[in-house]
């Protein structure tokens, strides 16, 4: 396994911005004096964080880089910042489009990585699980797969929060991102309404905890699934909002791309 962390110049952010590159190569077990070599062009894995994390938070609490070693699939973390990987126009800090088709140009410049739809996969944790869904489905040419591990699909109750010191809790921290919250319904941040105009909608793997704050969202999401008959699978287990959550759910996406 290679581990690349660095930065990279983003015309979607006008700016530099970190990215971690988990690659699955030089797989050497020394002790038992063998190599297992992972054909390139890799499979590749974009994993968007959660509020308030970075590109190097999974490798901080999760098991992945060994996981993506073990199954031999790419995995590229970009930096999302808390911008719900939306495109903020006044900002011209576009995270939609950065992670939905820069991020996969830069990173296919320059790492082995497959330019197929069919090996190209988006996932991610809470915040990261919306913009997985948002941007799996608006960039649906360059996905084939989207993984949704206690995603925070907060857009159908925004528009009814108010002031509060509490970010997760704060219309004006929701304004900031999405801009005017009464036009976010049927817009294109809005994954219901982006699963109705999408016309080739790439397979949804969606997980959460049963005692996980965001539990009646998701599983509210996974019903409108079923009734435009969508692809999808939802696993409901015991758990809540926790890295071992993610930890364990991440792998169990990841084991369904190889």
């Amino acid at each position: 396994m290679v581990l690349f962390r660095g930065d990279v110049k983003c015309k979607s952010l006008q700016r530099r911005t970190s990215i971690s590159v988990i690659l699955p190569s030089d797989n050497i077990h020394f002790l038992q004096d063998t190599e297992e070599i992972v054909p390139q062009p890799y499979k590749t894995l974009y994993l968007l964080h959660g509020l308030y994390g970075s590109d190097d938070i999974f490798l901080a609490n999760t098991s992945i880089q060994k996981f993506a070693e073990d199954n031999g699939i790419a995995i590229v973390i970009p930096c999302g910042e808390n911008s719900f990987y939306v495109d903020n126009e006044k900002a011209h800090a576009y995270y939609g489009e950065y992670v939905g088709q820069e991020l996969l140009d830069i990173t296919r410049n320059i790492f082995p990585l497959s330019d197929k739809r069919e090996d190209t996969y988006i996932a991610g944790f809470s915040m990261g699980g919306y913009g997985a869904i948002r941007n799996g489905l608006k960039y649906s040419q360059n996905f084939s797969k989207i993984g949704m591990i206690s995603a925070a699909l907060i857009t159908d109750d925004i528009v009814n929060y108010t002031d509060d010191s509490n970010v997760l809790r704060s219309r004006q921290f929701y304004e900031s991102i999405f801009g005017d919250l009464n036009k976010l319904k049927g817009s294109d941040m809005d994954p219901k309404a982006l699963i109705e105009n999408t016309s080739d909608i790439p397979d949804i793997f969606m997980a959460c905890g049963e005692g996980d704050f965001l539990f009646d969202k998701n599983m509210d999401f996974y019903e409108f699934l079923n009734s435009k008959d969508v692809n999808g699978k939802f696993i409901k287990a015991q758990g809540e909002h926790t890295w071992e959550f993610c930890d364990k759910y991440i792998k169990e996406f990841i084991k369904t791309l190889i």
